[in-house]
């Protein structure tokens, strides 16, 4: 349970009275022994009671005639700054109750003053107020004034301080079908930029472009017709032939397209004139070759 705190103040009840003394004392006494003991320090206690006529010493009164003794023989250690008598006392306390009304008297005629103020902005005549009341009038108004200005100046620094920082302006508003837009067209930059770079091919005049289309037309055409002679009909050594023909131009359809200068044209259309005509003649003889092999015997 803890412990009821004690209203220091003057007990009235002599009983009560009586009886604290005897267990405060008590307790005084026991302090005393335990900070002598505990620190080393020469200490004593001489405690006055009004119904002894003898004062209560500890520990004893020669010893603590010896202790004062030794005290009053000290000199310049400033023993007698904190020391003072009853009337010393007294008058600290007056001052420092004369400072605390002092304190409260400011802050009655402040209020007094902000309340006639007040009134005055309602409506009240100014020549109604007296001596004592324009002041205080007077001092409500500067202080108001006062905080105003340390207002004004605040927000000075307050700007100053904001217009060295960047401006960051919000974006403005959009609908959902804007940033519906928006998100659509960055989602196919994305794609876009994921994308290989495809770079064009380089400049061709005409001719050479009429002639290069000639020639892949005339080739899905020769790819796209069915072989007409069977594979049984023909020799090994005309198979082998057929083969590495085959093979050589899967070869030349994976090389890739060097297209020469314009100035090389006659000489590019020459050789590929020359290449056709070999291949037109082999089929030539390849046909009669297999026409030979397929007419009957008359002999026989």
């Amino acid at each position: 349970m803890a412990r009821k705190k004690t209203k220091l103040a003057y007990i009235a009840n002599d009983a009560a009275r009586r009886i604290t003394l005897r267990k405060r004392r008590h307790g005084l006494l026991k302090k005393v022994y335990e900070l002598s003991v505990l620190c080393n320090v020469p200490a004593c206690a001489i405690i006055y009671s009004p119904q002894e006529t003898e004062p209560e010493v500890w520990p004893s009164t020669g010893e603590a005639a010896e202790l004062l003794n030794r005290f009053n023989a000290t000199e310049g250690l400033g023993k007698e700054n904190n020391m003072m008598n009853q009337e010393k006392f007294l008058l600290k306390q007056i001052e420092k109750l004369r400072g605390q009304v002092s304190r409260i008297m400011a802050d009655n005629d402040d209020l007094a003053g902000e309340i006639l103020l007040l009134q005055c902005m309602v409506g009240r005549s100014v020549c109604d107020l007296g001596t004592d009341e324009l002041g205080l009038v007077g001092r409500a108004v500067g202080r108001r004034i006062e905080a105003v200005e340390s207002r004004i100046l605040m927000l000075r620094s307050n700007e100053v301080e904001t217009q060295t920082l960047p401006l960051l302006l919000p974006a403005p508003a959009m609908d959902e079908a804007a940033e519906a837009r928006i998100l659509m067209l960055r989602s196919s930059e994305v794609e876009t930029q994921a994308l290989p770079l495809l770079l064009p091919a380089p400049a061709m005049n005409e001719a050479a472009e009429a002639r290069i289309l000639m020639l892949r037309s005339s080739e899905v055409e020769t790819q796209a017709l069915p072989p007409l002679l069977p594979a049984p009909a023909l020799d090994e050594a005309m198979q082998d032939r057929i083969l590495m023909l085959r093979s050589s131009e899967v070869e030349t359809q994976a090389l890739p397209l060097l297209l020469p200068a314009p100035a090389m044209e006659e000489t590019v259309v020459g050789g590929v004139d020359g290449w056709t005509d070999g291949v037109f003649g082999w089929d030539d003889g390849l046909f009669s070759g297999c026409s030979n092999l397929f007419q009957p015997d008359l002999g026989v």
